[in-house]
Parts: structure tokens; sequence; C-alpha cells
């Protein structure tokens, strides 16, 4: 398993269906090696752990319109929760610039996991499916894991570009900004 470190957290991220050998993922630069592009071409997978109640964690990842105040990866989102629903976010890719997605939720079990998939101009060029996963680890501390999962024509192309190593340094801080809101919130209860 690779760990990122990002901001005093630690954050286990293992790129899903990984290659052979490991890749230290850490803060990606602007040039990462082919290595670390082709590692994540079929997706990956993030993990933190919050000290916080997993249906206050369930609360902050499930109040998309919120986002906004606290996600630096997917800086807005609008959805209707519920299965069958649509919900459209922007990522911030950073030097590929912002981008809407949009997305169908496929199953929600509250406060346990919910997954939407979603693709880009048809489903044979780029689909993602994308699992979050919540884990009760006690009264007061949570497992909370992303898994994102990469199919299409267009996958190979946009491993090379280095577009996943964003995303999944995206995801990271996703999770930590998530870990330090929901933190200081159950340190108020």
């Amino acid at each position: 398993m690779a760990i990122a470190t990002i901001d005093k957290a630690v954050v286990h991220a293992t790129p899903s269906f990984s290659p052979c050998e490991e890749v230290h993922m850490t803060q990606v630069s602007d040039a990462p090696s082919i290595q670390q592009r082709m590692s994540l071409i079929k997706g990956w997978k993030t993990e933190v752990i919050i000290h916080a109640p997993q249906e206050l964690v369930w609360n902050q990842v499930t109040d998309f319109e919120a986002y906004s105040q606290w996600n630096p990866f997917v800086i807005e989102a609008h959805a209707e929760f519920k299965v069958g629903a649509k919900i459209r976010f922007l990522e911030d890719l950073k030097r590929f610039g912002q981008h809407w997605i949009s997305a169908q939720f496929l199953s929600i079990d509250p406060p346990n996991s919910f997954v939407w998939q979603g693709h880009f101009a048809a489903p044979f060029l780029f689909t993602v499916r994308h699992p979050f996963l919540l884990e009760a680890m006690g009264d007061r501390q949570t497992r909370f894991t992303q898994i994102h999962e990469n199919s299409g024509l267009l996958i190979p192309y946009l491993a090379w570009r280095g577009i996943y190593c964003v995303s999944h340094q995206g995801y990271l801080h996703y999770n930590q900004a998530l870990k330090e809101r929901c933190e200081s919130i159950a340190a108020q209860l």
C-alpha cells in the first residue's frame, strides 16, 4: 500500500488493481513519472481515519451543497440524494482546469456507503464508478474510504497525460479536508 502524507495527516492510498510494483504517491509534481501516471490507469483507493462518529461523517459527505465551503477538490456539487437520481459536481483538476461531471447514484446505504457512476460523452469512451464507504471504528472514529474505478477507451490517454495523478491527489486533499471538518465539529459536541 502506498502512503501519501498531506498536512500532518497520513492518508493511505492504493492504486486499485495495483501493478506489481508499489508506487509511493505523495504530492504529485507537475511531471509525474510514467510509472506514477500508469499505476492509476484502472483506478485507486484512498482512506482516512476520522476521529468523529460515523453519522457525523456521513452527514458531511452527503451534504453536497456545502462542498463549496470546505472541499478543495470537488468545489461545487448539486444532487438529489436518492438511488437513480443525478449528482453534478465541479472538480478542480488544477493544470487541467475545472470540469463538471454528471453521475447517477447506483446505491445508497445510510450511514455506511453510497455509489455513483458517470461517464463522459459515451460510456465506452470514459466511465467512472465511485463507491464511498464509511466504517464505524468505535463511537467516535470512522474509516472513510473512496474507491475510484475507471474504464473506457480514453483511459490510457488520460492516464498518460497525468490527469489521474492530479485527480488522485485531489481525492487525498478531499479526505484531509473532510477529516479536519468532521474533527472540528466533533470537538464541539
